[in-house]
Parts: C-alpha cells; structure tokens; sequence
C-alpha cells in the first residue's frame, strides 16, 4: 500500500457523482466552470458512463450515469458490484455516491482490509476506451478494491489502481474557467460522527480530529471531514438530511476562495471553494 503526502491516511483520488442524466449534469458542471473530458463507456457488466474534470492536483470528479442497466452484473451473495451499487443508489436519489482512494496496489489494500476484520470484496479489474485531446483512441484499465461499512450502507468506499496513468491524465482537460485545481476534502453528514470514526479512520490510519462541526479523518495532503446534518443545513441542503452520506466537497480554486455551490446547483453536493 502507499501514502499520498501528508503525514496520515491515504490521498483521495476521485469521487462518483451519479446522476440519472449524465447529459444534464455534465452541462451543469460546465456551467460552474469545470472542463470536462468526452463521454466515455465503461464495460457492459458495469453498465455505466462517464464524463471527468479532471485536476492539476492529481484527483478528479467523476460524473457518472448507469445508462444500460439492463446489462449490469448482480454480485451475488455476499459480494460487490460497481454498476448494481449505483443502479440501486440512484433508485433511490442522486449525488456522491462514491469515495474513491489513491492506490499502487489493490490487491494489497483488500488483504489488509480482510487482515482488521472489515467488510471487503474480491478486487474488481477492468478497461474502457478514453478520448485523448486530439480525438485519438487509448485503452486504460483499473483494478478497483471495495470496501463497505454497515453504518453508512448508502456510501461505497474503494481504492483505484490507475494500470494507464500515461493515457489517463491528460493537461489539456486540467484547466478549468473557475480556477478548480484539487479536490482538498470530502463531508460526510452523520447524526454520530465519532461512531464512524474507527471505521475511516481504520482504512489507512488517519489521525482523528475534533472539528467544530464533528470529526475530521487525514487522508494524506486531504481529509475526510463528518459532521451533524444541523451543523451543515445550510450548506449541503436536503443532501444532509439523509445522514451517513457523503454531501460536499472542498475544491481549491484561488480564484473562487471563499464561494459556496449549494447542493442543488452542483448534482447533489455542496461544493465548497477554498484558496
């Protein structure tokens, strides 16, 4: 397993943003100022699309739709499956869906997970097609490790192993009109955010904080911050009245410091813009 920086925890690579109109919602982050990479098509057994913003910082937003979700894999009993978790999320609402953490290995992370006794799953490998800025084709793939908690069975956690870092990033989609350069934090809304704290902070050993609001967990150079649905009302909207969900994101873009996208101008989480 790897570190990304800091002193605690594990960088964060990306979230899932779900949506049921991929169409709509990427036309909303371009809106907002995001530049977003072409439409691409996971594997049928996934059954899902997705369009990025990517960020100098290494990490990115990943809008997401499951487009065929008649050719998405059930994950039998027991198990996990990636487009059968958002098809039954987005049953029910739209939003985060997803908390994704940088990795070098998965494979590794699971066995890890399995060694503290938390719920994990057999790691999941697979390939899409990428645009590259010149219209090109290129193939990437990924080995995902997933990981769930029984207090938040709303919120699906993984590691992303990148197998295509040299296809997969790419500059010319990292420069964005509102200035976003990295996603420097996640909020989860908890009635009880100490309950959750052994569980995120377990995942890779991040530091445990008491904030204002409730806890924050290190995630390397970000953190994972959990607080009261009252404490965030104002900000994250009808999202934080469903406790134990990720409703916000923290996005440093120095041109936007101190500017706040409530939840129902941004897919279903607040975005917070620091310097």
């Amino acid at each position: 397993m790897t570190t990304s920086g800091g002193t605690t925890g594990r960088g964060i690579d990306h979230i899932v943003l779900a949506s049921r109109d991929l169409d709509g919602l990427a036309a909303q982050y371009e809106g907002l100022g995001f530049t977003l990479t072409p439409k691409a098509y996971h594997e049928d057994r996934m059954g899902t699309s997705n369009r990025l913003a990517q960020f100098t910082g290494r990490n990115f937003i990943e809008l997401l739709e499951v487009d065929r979700p008649q050719t998405v894999m059930d994950p039998g009993p027991g198990g996990f499956a990636f487009g059968a978790f958002l098809r039954s999320y987005l049953s029910a609402r739209e939003g985060l869906g997803m908390v994704v953490f940088r990795t070098d290995d998965a494979r590794a992370d699971i066995a890890a997970w399995r060694a503290k006794g938390l719920d994990t799953y057999d790691p999941f490998d697979f390939e899409r097609q990428a645009t590259l800025p010149d219209g090109s084709q290129v193939t990437v793939g990924f080995s995902l490790g997933f990981v769930t908690s029984p207090l938040m069975p709303e919120l699906a956690f993984f590691v992303c192993q990148n197998r295509a870092q040299e296809h997969f990033w790419k500059p010319a989609f990292q420069t964005h009109d509102n200035d976003a350069h990295e996603i420097t934090a996640i909020t989860l809304a908890a009635d009880d955010p100490a309950a959750h704290a052994a569980f995120l902070s377990g995942l890779f050993n991040g530091e445990v904080t008491t904030i204002g609001c409730g806890i924050s967990v290190a995630c390397g150079p970000h953190r994972l911050d959990i607080c009261t649905p009252d404490s965030l009302s104002d900000t994250a909207a009808a999202a934080a009245q469903e406790p134990g969900r990720a409703v916000g994101l923290e996005i440093r873009a120095p041109a936007r410091a101190g500017a706040l996208t409530p939840a129902d101008k941004a897919g279903g989480m607040f975005i917070q813009w620091v310097g």
